[in-house]
């Protein structure tokens, strides 16, 4: 029996489609009173909540001044990585840094009418605190994409924070190198729940910051939430997903590897293909199971496990069905896994709106080390929502008014017929006196 089970989209039982739609995102409902105790230890006791977590998690007494990263630590964190690692990271952040530096805005100003002016500043905020995970694997990629939009937008103040690595009082090697080459100066040992705490509310240790930004787990996402009206969070990312539309002309070895590529990711992890031929579905399933072999552990175990759970393979009647359904699902990373995929995602531009990220004949993994756009997106459906991180995370926009006098006369009726008609007397007085229309 394949790994990848085989649906027809119009056919297959209505509680299967509905665990593929929903796939692993968690209802955060259930951790909240906890994560909620959480925020609340961390907002009475500050550093000492955070040290007593990072204790049971190292086993032994952490005092707070361990979590703040030193000089020497970076250092040393450098010294340990091989160069073909750090020249790697450095390809990396140019081209994310490449790409954010165009999403930039610019100030502007335009006459919308003769004499009245209007604008828009572009302000970074004054800090932003960025978590990055550590549990599963080492994450550098997750710095460059955290660390490159804040830096790129001029956020004065950077700050990082990152579970302990090896159960140890340190952050993992790669991640911390990974942070500081992308701009961030100020990094802290501590995780989840805690981290985003610390960052809402501030501690003795922790410097409270103006947005909180960076994929995590449920009690991380939770704690995002339940922050937001202290702090500007991020989007929703949790568990890794991808959906590929195949049309059968590659090799099916080829949109094999591609659908392992987010599966891989963890247990959590979702990867569906939509085809339109039952005969290719098969074909892939095939190869998909041929791959699942090649893979180390813990890898294997983690395809096996969302296989068939929140992973499969689709067929539909129509491109335009496998469209449709794309939609629908809303990817994190949508793959379009044809040799004329260009061609496709220009029929269909108009209509394939929900997305995180459109690979066009492209691997998801080249995204996420580095091609250019952020890999920290939407997940569980809210790419109809939300977009990719990016600078706007980080930036305000205020605008600029001006009337010139002659602009404020000519203007002049307009706001005193609709200050009269919304019954603001001073509104129409801060007008007539300044233009000295006052009527007796």
């Amino acid at each position: 029996m394949a790994s990848y089970p085989i649906y027809s989209i119009r056919d297959a039982p209505r509680e299967v489609m509905e665990r593929i739609l929903r796939r692993s995102e968690l209802d955060v409902s259930g951790i909240e009173p906890e994560v909620r105790r959480i925020i609340e230890d961390v907002r009475e006791r500050g550093d000492d909540a955070i040290a007593e977590f990072l204790s049971s998690q190292v086993g032994r007494r952490v005092r707070p001044e361990e979590m703040v990263v030193g000089p020497e630590e970076i250092s040393r964190a450098y010294r340990s990585l091989d160069d073909g690692v750090l020249s790697a990271i450095r390809r990396m952040i140019a081209n994310v840094r490449k790409f954010h530096e165009a999403l930039m805005p610019r100030p502007l100003r335009i006459e919308v009418e003769p004499g009245l002016v209007a604008g828009m500043e572009v302000i970074p905020l004054d800090s932003a605190g960025l978590y990055v995970p550590a549990g599963k694997a080492s994450y550098p990629s997750v710095s460059v994409m955290v660390t490159v939009p804040a830096s790129v937008a001029g956020v004065p103040r950077i700050a990082v924070a990152s579970p302990p690595w090896g159960n140890e009082m340190r952050m993992e090697p790669a991640t911390l190198v990974a942070a500081h080459m992308s701009g961030a100066r100020e990094f802290y040992i501590m995780g989840g729940a805690h981290a985003v705490a610390a960052f809402a509310l501030g501690t003795r240790t922790v410097r409270r910051v103006d947005a909180v930004a960076g994929p995590g787990g449920p009690w991380t996402y939770a704690a995002k939430r339940l922050v937001r009206d202290l702090v500007r969070v991020d989007l929703p990312a949790g568990p890794s997903e991808a959906l590929v539309i195949a049309d059968g002309t590659l090799d099916p070895r080829i949109v094999a590897w591609d659908v392992l590529n987010e599966a891989e990711h963890g247990p959590d992890s979702s990867a569906v293909l939509v085809t339109i031929s039952e005969d290719y579905a098969r074909r892939v399933a095939e190869e998909i199971d041929r791959a699942i072999e090649e893979l180390p552990e813990p890898r294997r175990s983690y395809v096996l496990a969302n296989a068939g759970k929140y992973s499969a393979i689709l067929v539909a009647s129509s491109m335009d069905e496998a469209v449709d359904f794309a939609n629908e699902y809303a990817a994190e990373h949508l793959l379009i896994d044809s040799d004329r995929a260009e061609e496709i995602y220009a029929r269909y531009r108009g209509r394939l709106r929900n997305f995180g990220t459109v690979c066009l004949g492209t691997p998801i993994s080249a995204g996420n080390y580095g091609l250019g756009p952020n890999a920290t997106l939407p997940t569980g459906g809210y790419a109809r929502l939300y977009s990719g991180l990016s600078v706007d995370a980080f930036l305000r926009k205020p605008t600029v008014e001006i009337a010139t006098p002659e602009g404020l006369r000519g203007f002049a009726p307009v706001v005193l017929t609709m200050a009269r008609h919304e019954g603001f007397p001073s509104h129409a007085r801060a007008v007539e006196e300044r233009l000295g229309q006052t009527e007796k």
